[in-house]
This record gives structure tokens, C-alpha cells and sequence, in this order.
């Protein structure tokens, strides 16, 4: 039937908002990814009856819309019945709720329930009488047998027959103590400690890696249980012990605290009844299937709000309070409280919830932080699907005015999209199995041939071009000739000459400011200056400067930079000393609107205790800062003028622990390889970077990670240490990964004593790595290893020249790298240059959007570190050279979305790229999987 619904200002949007709730256009993306607030809509009356018929109007309205013109539901839904429950113990509307969802689902597939079942049987009793404080093996046994009755014969019914006393009599009795010794274990204790352990395993333990987002340990998650050597059945008891004690009147204790407590701990119950129901709908929710992918609408529950009565007086009994605490308006402000809690489990269900009735301010239902919007219209722009991440509050709307008495609004009832090819689940699931059926009997053919003992081969990545180098290279070869120091002079003066230029374009009234580079020492040594990476990231900023400064001269609304470069001394250590100066400097200049204004930092290419320091500095000194390589997380918490331009080490670490555990990298015998069981772990604690990235990696990994210590200022544990235990454990388990968080000097080392020192020779030794290594395996240093024993993979933050898919932004950089510089030095795969680049460009632009804001016809901009900030925290979106550069709207200090992130295999032959995920081109999808055909998914920053 068609429904009606009271007209109002903004009734149109509103229902249109709910349509769109219910069945999103974009379904798939939509109910997978996105939620909505709870809903309230408060009918703004005084009037008892009045308010009867005003709730009536609105849930019949929206309950027109879901069920159609021929009466069958578009979805399935519930509303609430508004009675009191009958018998004690069921005054939890998540029942009620359940109940409707399954009456009024649209596909004869019944709704399979079997968390909330669970958990319903195993507080049925003490729902019923709370002074019964039932033990664990109580709870145990109790759902065991109700299970087995349901089986309704076999032998599960038979075996929850049988007692511990059940060998004293009958056929076992003449054995004696020599049955009941091995028949209770057997048929007793095993069947049900098996049943036990299912459970616990489902409803407590997270997956190994904990990577991607699931359902399955949902009672973990609710009551924060970690690791635990307890059943459920342990944990269940426990708190229903504990809601005893709580729902029961205590001496000495007063009615109202009796009260208060009572309620808190049937808003316990609720909500576990809640969390299972939820958690069954999340695993209902729409897929890929034949009737998974017919799932194209949200479940949607409404809820009746009649006012809560007054609470019972001083002198009111425990029975007075019960049987207020079983009022159903006290049990519908209870369930609304449940909702707004597990907001984020509902919007992963995929359910709606909307309330109608005459909320007071003090009511319990609407205590907390509610978003109220004063008319439909309003609510109607707030009540649309969202992010997870970023679900926002409960939404109360208030119906006013409504013109209750004039014709309503006839809506138009929802129409479930259809799936298509149009024919029957059951059909397409039969054609499916036939399809595979008949690719696996062709594949399997074809793969026992190839079978050549029973082992698997190695994982392939996709191969890339041989990248330029000295033999194969056209472009100018002489600045790799020079030394350091050399390299280091020439592109500062470089920069010192965009300098002098933008100095002169000041005088002619064009607008410049200043960003401060904040760089390592150079080494002399050649060796050491390539790990060092301060010339490449020159490069890249005079690259960037160049490119903008040019695009200045043609408009007036874009600021030249002039870039300072500080030297921060080795390892950054005057890396506070030179940030207390910058703040000076910004607070000095921030009004001489010239070349001396500070706008920014950029920089930091590392992860260390000097630079955090220093990035505190800037930070209470409101200076932005955009950091080029460095990736700690540790650097980012608190700050909120930071911004990295790589990908953070708990996305790097979920990548590479899902890598090792998923990828045969490990080589066994002749061409064949398997996947790790093992790793061990390198890192160095005194360094900021290297020992959390360990230990995420660690973490990640699970129980079969083992971290070895390793300074790089030295001490007791040394390279020559290392190499001996990594034998050790290599000959123990030659299924061992060695995942290196620690500097690249002391990988270096630890190589050099890898093989014949260490007793290993000849023994395939498999290494994952961080960034830090990059500079020197791209260079091929370690390729004589390659070639006898090694096997290495290691992080890098953008593509290899040679590689096709680079973007149009990230070909033009490296072509003018080369024509500037040389095509034969080892930074041009390394990512310094092009991470360099994008950060000086979005200071850059955020510079050019503060000036632009605050310029007008007769008055020149401004842009100064706060105006800056300011634009910084909008959003800022655009093709880097590094990859997409994409920061949401007050996204704070966090790397950009899914940034690019690959990791790349070196060979003696050349080129891999073993994996690369994120976000690498704008306005085409980012890479969800580890390479074109793989089935394995990528990590993405929602989920660290």
C-alpha cells in the first residue's frame, strides 16, 4: 500500500534522505563501506493522545514505504509493538526486533540468527530469574543439550544424553570403573569442550593478522578481552554474576540506587543481545554470491517512543522498580541507548534505525552528545550515508511546525533494486559450481602434470624494463663524477639562484615567502652520502621550485618560494636548534608580508628522537611542516602542523607482515619456494623509526616473530652477532624471514658476515626491508649476494622509471631529473626526489590558496604560517609525482589517503615489483591488490 506522511517543511528531502538510506544507488559501496546516525525524531507535543497519533502518522509513513504497494516488504524491518513484555526476562526489544526482521524478510531464505539464538538460550534463565547465578560449566551444558534436542535424533542428541553419572547403571555398570574412566571423556567431556572451543574461537579470537575488519570475535570486541586462555561460556558467567549483584536489592542500599543499577545492568544485556543480532546481519550482508549480491538494501528498524514515566519514589519497592524498569517506554529508551552506542556495529550491518515520539531533555534515551536539527530539512541534509570512520552523532530532529491536521505528503514505497541476470539464486548458483567444476577438473589436469614434488613455485611479481645505469644510460652522465660535496654545492647553488630571481620578482611587487628545508649533514664519504639522501631531496625541492616559481610568471595569485636551506648537522641532531630559530623567524616576520615571512618547513627525511623533538617545536611555534621520507608514526601523534608525505610505518608493516606470511618467498629446493612461518625481527631501540617499525612488524607477524636488537651507535649485541643467530634460526627453520627495521649501515654489515662467517654458506637467506635500504640495493651494491644467496624485498614510495603504468606527473619529473642531473646515479628510483617534490608543492599550494582568499582589488594578500594551516586544514587534493597527494578536509597529521606504496624485488636480472598498493594515479582506482590478477587485498589506511 502507498503511505502518507505528516507535510512539513523539508518532508520531501526527509523521505527522500530515508529512500536513499534504505536503497542506496551505489548499494555495493554504499552498505559495505558507509552507516548513518541513529535517528530520533521528536513530534514536539504535550498532549498524551496527541502524541499517540502523531508517532502513529510517522512510523506509518515510513513503514508505507518499505512495505510497497502489494504489502510485501522491500527489506526487512521491525517496529516496535509498544506492549509490555509478558514473562520476565523479556523485556529486551532486540528480541522484538530480531523477530520483526525475520517475519518481514522479502526472500524465502529464512534469516539465520545464530549469534543472537546463542545468546538469548544462554541468558534465557537468568533473564527469567535474576537471583540465579549460573557457573560456566552450567552455561555449558544448558545450550549443549537445547542444541542437541534441536538435532531432533543422531548422535549429537544422544551424546547430550549422556551424564557423568550415566556409566553407574544399565549396560555400563557391570565394567565398572574401567568404562567410566575412558566413556566420560569420551562421550561427556570431549563433545562438549569441542562445541565450547568452537564458540570461543568465534566469538573471542580476532583473525592471525588482524588486517582486515570482521565480525567474528564480537564479544571480544564488546568486552575488550584480549588474548585469553578462558572459554566464553568463562566470560559470560562473569558478567551475568556480576548483573546479579546488580539487579538484586542490597541492604543499606536506596531505592533509586537500586534503581539506576538495575537499569545499567539490563542496558548490559541489551546490549549483548544487540551485538549478536548485529553481528549475525554483518554476516548477511551484501556480497558477491548468487544470493549475497540480491542484499541491495539496508535492514531498517522503527522504534515507538512514548515518554518515560516518572521513576517510583523514595519509598517505592524493588518490585515497583521492576516493574517500571519493564514498562515498555522505559525498554524503548533502553534499546535507543543500546543503538546509539553500537552506532558503528549497526552502520557495518547495514541497519537503520529511526525513532518517532516526544523526547524531553532529560530523558535517559537522548543523554550525551546528540546532533539536534530544528526542522526536517535540516535533519534531512545530516541523515545521509557516510564513512565508518567518520560516522558522526545520533541525529535528533524536531518535527516543528508540522501541520499535523492539513493533507499529509503520499510517498511513493521503495522499490528493492533487482539484480541482474533476472533468474533465480538457486539457478545461478548451479551454473556457478558447474563453471568451476569445470575450470578446476581442466586446471587441476594441468597442474598435476607441472607438479614436481609436491611443492609450490615462487611468487613472481611483475617484471619492469632494466631502469637506466651507467651501461645502458643517454642522458648526462657528469654530476655522479663528482664528489658529495660537489653535488651538495651545485644544486644549493641552484637554489640560490631561484632565490635571487624571486628576489627581483619582489621588487616588481610580486608576491614571495619563505620555506625553511631542514637537511642532514652530507657525508664525505660517497658511500655513506647515498643512504644519506639530503642531495636527491635538493634536487627534488629546486625541481618543485623551479616548476612553480615559472608558473608564477604568469599569474598573479601564485607565490614565488624562496627556499632556505638549513643544514641540521649529522643524523639531525641540531634539528631543534635550527626549529627554535625558525619559530623565532615566523613570529619575527609573520606581518612583513615579503621573503622573510615563513609559510613553512619542509623536510625531516627521517625518523628520529631529534627530529620528533624538533617537530614539537615547530609544532607549539604554529609552524607547518611537511615531512618528505620520514614515515613513524611516532611522529605524527599530537602534532597538528605536521603532515608526512610517505606512507606511515603501520600501513608499511601491515603491508610487509601480510607479504611475508602470504607470498612463497621462501626458496626451498631448486625452483621451489613456500611461504614464511618464521621471522626475525632487526631493529634498533635507541632509534625512533627502526624500533617502531620493528615492532609493528613483530606485532603483525604474530607468535612466530623473534626480535633481535642491533644499535647502530654499536654495543654489546654487533652485525657479526646477528648473522651467527639468523644462521642459527635459518638451519633450524629454513622457512625464516628476516625482516630488517634497523639503518642500512649496519644491513650492509650483517651481509658482509652473512655466509661463509657465519657458517651459512649456501643456505638461501630471504629479506624483507624498510625504505632505508633503497638508496643502496638500487645502486647494486648487494647484488654479488643476489647472485649466490640472497633474496630481497624492500619498500620504496614510488614506481620505477621504466615502469608503464607511471603517471603522466611522475614521467615528467623523472625526464626532468635526468636532463638536469644524470640518468646514472642511484637516486633516481629511490623516491627522495619525487616525495621531495610533492611536499614543497602542497606548502606550495595551500601558500597560494592563503594569498588568493586574502587579496583584493586594491589590497595585496597575506599568507603567513597561520593562514596557511588554516588552508592546509581543507582539502587538498592533486597528482604528485610520488602518486596521488590527497588530504580530507581536517584530516590532521596522517600521511595522504592510500598513499602509493610498493615494494620492489632487485635481482641480479634486474627489476620486480613485487607488490605496489594505494593510490598511484588521480581519478582512476587506486591499487587494491598486490599485483594485476592477484588475489590478495592491500591494506588501506582505514584499517590500521
Amino acid at each position: 500500500m502507498a503511505g502518507t506522511f505528516p507535510d512539513s517543511e523539508g518532508s520531501d528531502a526527509f523521505t527522500q534522505a530515508f529512500r536513499n538510506a534504505v536503497a542506496p544507488p551505489k548499494w555495493r559501496r554504499s552498505l559495505r563501506g558507509d552507516g548513518l546516525p541513529v535517528v530520533a525524531l521528536d513530534v514536539d507535543s504535550d498532549d498524551p493522545v496527541e502524541i499517540r497519533e502523531r508517532i502513529d502518522k510517522v512510523l506509518e509513513g515510513l513503514e508505507g514505504m518499505l512495505t510497497g504497494f502489494g504489502g510485501a516488504a522491500c527489506t526487512p524491518y521491525a517496529r516496535s509493538a509498544r506492549t509490555a513484555p509478558v514473562l520476565p526476562g523479556q523485556e529486551y526489544l532486540t528480541l522484538e526486533v530480531a523477530e520483526g526482521l525475520r517475519r518481514t524478510r522479502p526472500s524465502k531464505r529464512a534469516l539465520k540468527l545464530r549469534n543472537l539464538r546463542f545468546m538469548r538460550d544462554i541468558t534465557a534463565e537468568f533473564r527469567a530469574n535474576p537471583a540465579h547465578r549460573p557457573s560456566e560449566r552450567e552455561l555449558r551444558d544448558r545450550v549443549y543439550s537445547l542444541r542437541a534436542e534441536e538435532a531432533n535424533g543422531g548422535a549429537l542428541h544422544w551424546l547430550a544424553g549422556v551424564r557423568g553419572d550415566f556409566f553407574d547403571s544399565g549396560v555400563f555398570a557391570p565394567l565398572g570403573v574401567l568404562i567410566k574412566l575412558f566413556g566420560v571423556p569420551l562421550l561427556y567431556t570431549f563433545p562438549r569442550w569441542c562445541w565450547a572451543t568452537w564458540w570461543s574461537q568465534r566469538l573471542l579470537k580476532p583473525r592471525r593478522l588482524g588486517v582486515l575488519p570482521n565480525r567474528r570475535n564480537w564479544y571480544g570486541q564488546w568486552r575488550r578481552i584480549g588474548r585469553t586462555g578462558h572459554s566464553l561460556f568463562h566470560f559470560v558467567a562473569e558478567l551475568l554474576q556480576r548483573e546479579s549483584t546488580r539487579m538484586l536489592p542490597a541492604g543499606g542500599e536506596s531505592t533509586a540506587d537500586f534503581g539506576a543499577a538495575a537499569d545499567e545492568a539490563r542496558l548490559d544485556l541489551e546490549e549483548m543481545l544487540l551485538h549478536a543480532l548485529l553481528a549475525d546481519l554483518h554476516a548477511a550482508r551484501p556480497g558477491w554470491g548468487p544470493w549475497a549480491r540480491r542484499r541491495r538494501t539496508r535492514r531498517v528498524v522503527l522504534l515507538d517512543l512514548p515518554p518515560v514515566p516518572d521513576v517510583p519514589g523514595e519509598g517505592a519497592e524493588s518490585d515497583d522498580w521492576n516493574a517500571y524498569l519493564s514498562s515498555y517506554p522505559v525498554m524503548a529508551a533502553r534499546f535507543l541507548r543500546a543503538c546509539v552506542k553500537a552506532s558503528p556495529q549497526l552502520a557495518g550491518a547495514g541497519v537503520v534505525v529511526v525513532a518517532a515520539g516526544r523526547r524531553a531533555e532529560d530523558d535517559p534515551s537522548m543523554l550525551g552528545r546528540w546532533d539536534r536539527r530544528g526542522s526536517l530539512r535540516e535533519g534531512a541534509d545530516r541523515f545521509r550515508p557516510t564513512a565508518l570512520p567518520t560516522l558522526g552523532q545520533p541525529l535528533s530532529v524536531r518535527l516543528e511546525p508540522m501541520r499535523w491536521n492539513s493533507p499529509e505528503l503520499h510517498v511513493v514505497p521503495i522499490e528493492s533494486p533487482k539484480a541482474r541476470p533476472n533468474i533465480r539464486p538457486g539457478t545461478e548458483a548451479a551454473v556457478l559450481i558447474s563453471c568451476v567444476t569445470l575450470v578446476l577438473s581442466v586446471t587441476v589436469g594441468q597442474g598435476v602434470a607441472r607438479i614436481d614434488g609436491g611443492e609450490p613455485e615462487c611468487f613472481q611479481g611483475q617484471s619492469v624494463s632494466t631502469p637506466r645505469n651507467a651501461s645502458t644510460s643517454n642522458g648526462p652522465a657528469g654530476d655522479d663524477e663528482k664528489s658529495p660535496a660537489e653535488q651538495y654545492a651545485a644544486v644549493r647553488a641552484s637554489i640560490d639562484s631561484l632565490n635571487s630571481q624571486a628576489l627581483k620578482a619582489e621588487r616588481r611587487n610580486r608576491p614571495v615567502r619563505r620555506v625553511v628545508y631542514f637537511g642532514a649533514t652530507v657525508p664525505k664519504d660517497r658511500e655513506e652520502a647515498i643512504d644519506n639522501g639530503a642531495i636527491p631531496e635538493l634536487r627534488g625541492l629546486w625541481l618543485s621550485q623551479q616548476r612553480l616559481n615559472a608558473a608564477a610568471v604568469d599569474d598573479q595569485d601564485r607565490v614565488r618560494i624562496y627556499l632556505d636551506v638549513r643544514d641540521t648537522g649529522t643524523n639531525f641532531t641540531h634539528a631543534p636548534a635550527v626549529a627554535s630559530w625558525a619559530v623565532r623567524q615566523a613570529e619575527r616576520y609573520k606581518e612583513a608580508k615579503d621573503h622573510r615571512t615563513i609559510v613553512g618547513v619542509v623536510g625531516f627525511s627521517e625518523s628520529r628522537r631529534s627530529t620528533r623533538r624538533a617537530a614539537e617545536i615547530l609544532n607549539d611555534g604554529q609552524v607547518p611542516v611537511i615531512a618528505t621520507t620520514a614515515t613513524a608514526d611516532a611522529m605524527q601523534k599530537g602534532l597538528t602542523y605536521y603532515r608526512p608525505m610517505s606512507p606511515s610505518n603501520s600501513r608499511e608493516s601491515a603491508v610487509a607482515a601480510q607479504f611475508a606470511h602470504n607470498a612463497r618467498i621462501i626458496r626451498t629446493e631448486g625452483r621451489h619456494c613456500a611461504e614464511a612461518d618464521h621471522a626475525v625481527v632487526i631493529k634498533d631501540p635507541g632509534d625512533l623509526f627502526s624500533d617502531e617499525l620493528g615492532t609493528m612488524f613483530a606485532k603483525r607477524f604474530g607468535s612466530g616473530a623473534e626480535t633481535l636488537s642491533l644499535s647502530e651507535q654499536g654495543g654489546a649485541t654487533t652485525p657479526d652477532d646477528i648473522a651467527r643467530t639468523v644462521c642459527a634460526r635459518i638451519k633450524q627453520n629454513p622457512r625464516t624471514v628476516v625482516y630488517w627495521a634497523a639503518r642500512v649501515r649496519n644491513f650492509s654489515a650483517f651481509l658482509g658476515r652473512y655466509g661463509p662467517d657465519s657458517g651459512c654458506a649456501g643456505l638461501p637467506l630471504t629479506v624483507v626491508g624498510s625504505n632505508d635500504l633503497t638508496s643502496t640495493a638500487l645502486r647494486g651494491k648487494y647484488r654479488p649476494y643476489m647472485q649466490k644467496w640472497l633474496n630481497l624485498y624492500h619498500t620504496v614510495h614510488v614506481l620505477p622509471e621504466t615502469h608503464p603504468d607511471n603517471s603522466d606527473e611522475s614521467a615528467t619529473v623523472f625526464s626532468l631529473y635526468v636532463q638536469a642531473f644524470t640518468a646514472r646515479d642511484p637516486w633516481l628510483n629511490d623516491g627522495h626526489v619525487a616525495l621531495a617534490h610533492d611536499a614543497l608543492k602542497t606548502l606550495s599550494l595551500a601558500t597560494d590558496r592563503a594569498y588568493s582568499s586574502t587579496s583584493g582589488q586594491d589590497r595585496p594578500g597575506t599568507a603567513n604560517t597561520e593562514l596557511v594551516k588554516s588552508k592546509l586544514d581543507e582539502k587538498v587534493t592533486f597528482q604528485g609525482a610520488s602518486g596521488v597527494i590527497s588530504f580530507p578536509e581536517r584530516y590532521g597529521p596522517k600521511p595522504p589517503l592510500n598513499k602509493a606504496l610498493v615494494l620492489l624485488h632487485p635481482t641480479a636480472d634486474g627489476l620486480t615489483v613485487a607488490l605496489r598498493c594505494g593510490a598511484f594515479e588521480l581519478n582512476a582506482p587506486a591499487r587494491t591488490h598486490w599485483i594485476p590478477g592477484s588475489s590478495q587485498s592491500c591494506p588501506t589506511d582505514d584499517e590500521q
